[in-house]
């Protein structure tokens, strides 16, 4: 009989381990055709800092969990393939929009995705992904493609979660540029113009919206706010008269309009524009719903 308990027990436990190896984020085996696996390291929390020292401090901002990072060999090619798993979609879309420069999606379908020369970065649901090539030919970008859609196959999908604000169907032309700041080194990497109006903030997080037209700016920010009395002070600093109040207040001041307004303790809706921004009181109307 203890055999026979012995046994169940080793299948239980090789079936928890089979479990939690397939919950692991990253490349396997048999998810691509004709690739070679050659090396898969892994770091989890501050272990990050012995990879990227100097920059852990950003990942670690937006909750970081763990990285696989993998070598692999694909259709003549080299890449290091990196999966961030973040605590959520919100988290990973944020670290891929702060870091994102100079890049195109893969396709229509496929938005949450930047394509350059030597690397492919994308979300794919809790995860930020980022294939690095060395060639930068067109084989080594179509091999990233062909190893992103791999990786997306294997995870679950899920979308950021956003305010009904940035939902709104005369912002979903821009939505590309949204940007999600959990902190302010995500502030200084993703739109640093706006860092001077959250720096007293303790913790933070901020959902912008850049909007160009021409050489006319607007940018719209919702944020969510930790602690209490620091709407006071991004009220002093952004030059608003008063207190913060539910009512749209504006200001001018150095060639641009300002708006914002508080929605119960924690949030504040925020825009900037420059004077000459068209249609924008369509615009500053969605912050007063």
């Amino acid at each position: 009989m203890n055999k026979y308990y012995f046994a169940v027990l080793l299948l239980l436990l090789g079936f928890v381990a089979l479990v939690m190896a397939q919950e692991v984020p990253g490349l396997h085996a048999n998810d691509l055709a004709g690739a070679k696996i050659l090396k898969t390291d892994t770091y989890a929390g501050k272990a990050l800092f012995g990879y990227i020292d100097g920059g852990a401090e950003l990942y670690l901002e937006y909750g970081f969990k763990e990285l696989t990072r993998q070598e692999v060999l694909y259709s003549g090619e080299r890449f290091v393939v990196e999966t961030y798993q973040m605590p959520g979609p919100n988290e990973a879309y944020g670290i891929f929009s702060v870091q994102r420069f100079k890049c195109v999606p893969v396709d229509s379908f496929s938005v949450n995705t930047c394509l350059s020369k030597y690397q492919l970065q994308a979300v794919a649901g809790d995860c930020y992904l980022s294939i690095i090539n060395e060639t930068g030919s067109a084989a080594a970008q179509k091999g990233s493609i062909d190893i992103f859609r791999s990786l997306r196959a294997g995870i679950k999908p899920q979308d950021p979660e956003l305010p009904a604000l940035f939902r709104d169907a005369k912002l979903k032309p821009f939505r590309r540029n949204l940007l999600i700041a959990h902190g302010p080194l995500g502030l200084q990497n993703g739109f640093p113009d706006w860092l001077p109006y959250f720096e007293s903030f303790q913790s933070f997080s901020l959902i912008l919206l850049p909007i160009e037209d021409g050489s006319s700016q607007l940018c719209i920010g919702y944020a969510r706010i930790s602690c209490c009395g620091e709407i006071d002070d991004f009220w002093r600093v952004a030059g608003f008269e008063g207190k913060p109040t539910e009512t749209l207040s504006a200001v001018k001041k150095n060639g641009l309009q300002m708006f914002a307004r508080q929605i119960g303790k924690q949030v504040l809706l925020f825009a900037i524009a420059t004077e000459t921004f068209p249609g924008l009181t369509s615009y500053t109307d969605l912050l007063s719903k």
